[in-house]
């Protein structure tokens, strides 16, 4: 895809990158905790990020990641809700971050 394709040119520029593919269908069937965990454990490349609740996963994302310039480009966003919670606020970010949406029309 046209995203993927801009993900791998850019990528180099930032601190952390990660590519969220099917967002749509992955928050169906894993739920958006499993989604914040693999966010997480892509940009502050850590693994097995066990998140209970969604409150907890924005809450780390805020924390964790708000001094990393992070280039983060979420594929196939169908609700509002995913965007809340997985990107709510440019501020959840550091200063250079790019966050990139992508719909099915």
């Amino acid at each position: 895809t046209l995203a993927l394709a801009l993900y791998n040119l850019i990528a180099d520029c930032f601190d952390s990158s990660c590519f969220v593919q099917n967002v749509r269908e992955k928050s169906k069937k894993h739920g958006l905790e499993h989604l914040q965990s693999i966010l997480l454990s892509n940009l502050l490349g850590a693994k097995d990020i066990n998140l209970t609740s969604e409150h907890q996963g924005i809450s780390m994302i805020q924390q964790r990641l708000q001094r990393k310039k992070v280039l983060l480009i979420l594929d196939d966003v169908d609700r509002y809700e995913q965007l809340q919670t997985l990107a709510g606020s440019p501020d959840w970010f550091g200063p250079g971050s790019r966050i990139i949406i992508t719909t099915r029309g």
